[in-house]
């Protein structure tokens, strides 16, 4: 069986110009687009306010947390407190995943807690709450520190962070320890 060049160089071309088609929506990241969409918000909690707060990613984006910093203080009137912070993070609509942060106490006073924490969560929708083990607090309170930058949603993802209107996760106490529900 012959094949003739004609065919075969059609071929070739055809694959070319394959390899060059790129999808539009895949691009990488660069130093500038990171500057360019850089990110960084403080959210406030504290024992009075044991509910998640939202923090506000605008429309048609995503966020990518690269740190979390944490400075705060909790005190209790029983043997110990371990103050939690929690992000809650989605995508879409899948479902909240959950990212604990629990800083150490301070050497020079043990009811100051300061924590720095490199990560990668990836967020739709994120949402920060308090949280705790062992003896209920008298006292707890931080600020939650987020940086990172902002891309834009895949389109299918932006159709459906539109259309979503669910409820953010929800704290609820019990005896002297929180638990997150949903």
């Amino acid at each position: 069986m012959k094949i003739s060049r004609s065919f075969l160089a059609g071929i070739f071309v055809l694959l070319g110009a394959l390899a060059v088609i790129q999808p539009s929506n895949v691009r990488a990241q660069t130093n500038t687009d990171i500057a360019k969409d850089a990110f960084q918000v403080t959210v406030e909690v504290n024992i009075n306010n044991f509910v998640f707060t939202p923090v506000s990613i605008p429309a048609g984006k995503r966020l990518v947390v690269q740190q979390v910093s944490l400075s705060g203080a909790a005190t209790t009137t029983g043997a110990y407190v371990q103050p939690i912070v929690i992000l809650a993070s989605e995508l879409g609509t899948a479902g909240f995943n959950y990212n604990y942060f629990g800083p150490n106490p301070a050497t020079a006073d043990p009811t100051q807690f300061y924590a720095s924490y490199p990560t990668t969560i990836y967020a739709d929708t994120l949402e920060v709450g308090p949280a705790f083990a062992g003896y209920t607090p008298s006292f707890l309170a931080f600020n939650v520190v987020i940086n990172g930058y902002l891309v834009d949603l895949p389109k299918n993802a932006a159709t459906t962070a539109t259309n979503r209107q669910a409820p953010g996760p929800d704290v609820r106490l019990l005896g002297n320890h929180s638990i997150v529900t949903h």
